[in-house]
């Protein structure tokens, strides 16, 4: 009798093909488990940044408020508001309490995982002297160019916050801006974020300083005419075009070097600078604690990994009509307020 041999498949072939589908098999799983524990670890530390930046976000709010009501507190206790200077409150030197002026200094919280900076919160091209801010250290004659530029811009300024649409001259209207594919410009009131100058034509060419706040409907604030920031919160833009020096000059290392003394045990800059060097910033700069505050806090987990900022602008005058942000005066009023 005769079998048929095409259908009949041997044994060891069969053994040999099901190892090869169990092992393709368990292949497939030890992927997708491999996978799925990337993942997992993937969304743990995701999951340990946002939880941890979270919590840094709260301490660095806690240390700023903190800082802020130590900054009041030192404005009640000593009337001498100057800085840079030698000590002249008598007060103030028979006194623990710390210095909690608005001079950059950082102030350590929670075993120096939280650092807490009080600045000027006026420093800045202030719209109100917008003209006088930008030609501040240029040279009528040997800047001409420049000064033209800056013409056009302060035009373009005038256009975007008067009420008519009439053209200024060398201004910028709103025919301008429908061309430049923006329909809804210019305000033709006055600007209530500082970022509106990005909208003026070539800002970027104009602007090399930090741009000042503009207080929020409803304040007023007097920033004084023509008032010269803080030196001890100037950016080094704003020292080298007030002062017409190069960021890489000797003039602006040594600046750093009084300013960081200051900071670190309250050498006076006297001290620190040349007296020609030290007359040119006096001339340039003001070296009394202003009215506004800007509080800056900068928060690190254990690790120095992971940090989250917080930055605040407050009045600073307890007198003011608008320190309170209430009739009643329990709440303060706030200027600016932003997390990083």
């Amino acid at each position: 009798m005769k079998t048929n041999d095409k259908c009949s498949v041997p044994a060891g072939k069969e053994s040999g093909m099901a190892l090869l589908m169990v092992m393709g098999v368990l292949s497939a799983c030890m992927l997708l488990i491999s996978h799925i524990m990337l993942v997992s670890g993937v969304v743990s530390k995701e999951s340990y940044m946002i939880s941890t930046k979270g919590l840094l976000r709260y301490q660095a709010e806690s240390a700023a408020e903190t800082a802020f009501w130590m900054h009041l507190t030192d404005r009640r206790l000593y009337s001498n508001r100057t800085l840079g200077q030698s000590e002249t409150d008598a007060l103030r030197e028979n006194s623990d309490f710390g210095c909690w002026m608005l001079d950059g200094r950082p102030h350590p919280f929670d075993n120096d995982r939280v650092f807490v900076y009080l600045q000027s919160g006026e420093n800045g091209i202030k719209p109100t002297s917008l003209e006088s801010d930008l030609k501040q250290g240029y040279d009528l004659a040997d800047d001409a160019d420049l000064i033209a530029q800056i013409d056009q811009f302060v035009a373009a300024y005038k256009d975007y916050i008067d009420e008519d649409d009439l053209l200024n001259v060398n201004g910028y209207e709103a025919n301008d801006y429908a061309a430049d594919g923006f329909p809804t410009l210019p305000r033709n009131a006055p600007m209530q974020f500082k970022q509106e100058f990005f909208w003026l034509p070539d800002w970027s060419y104009i602007i090399q300083e930090d741009i000042c706040i503009i207080p929020p409907m409803g304040i007023t604030y007097d920033f004084g005419k023509n008032k010269k920031p803080s030196i001890f919160s100037a950016s080094d833009a704003s020292i080298c075009a007030r002062l017409d020096i190069a960021f890489d000059s000797a003039e602006l290392d040594a600046i750093h070097d009084a300013l960081q003394r200051w900071k670190d045990d309250g050498t006076p800059l006297e001290d620190s600078l040349d007296f020609d060097l030290l007359t040119t910033i006096k001339a340039n700069f003001d070296f009394t604690e202003p009215g506004l505050a800007l509080v800056v806090a900068q928060a690190y987990d254990t690790g120095r990994e992971i940090h989250a900022g917080y930055r605040v602008i407050r009045e600073a005058k307890v007198g003011s009509r608008t320190f309170f942000a209430d009739n009643n005066k329990e709440c303060l009023s706030i200027w600016d307020r932003r997390w990083e």
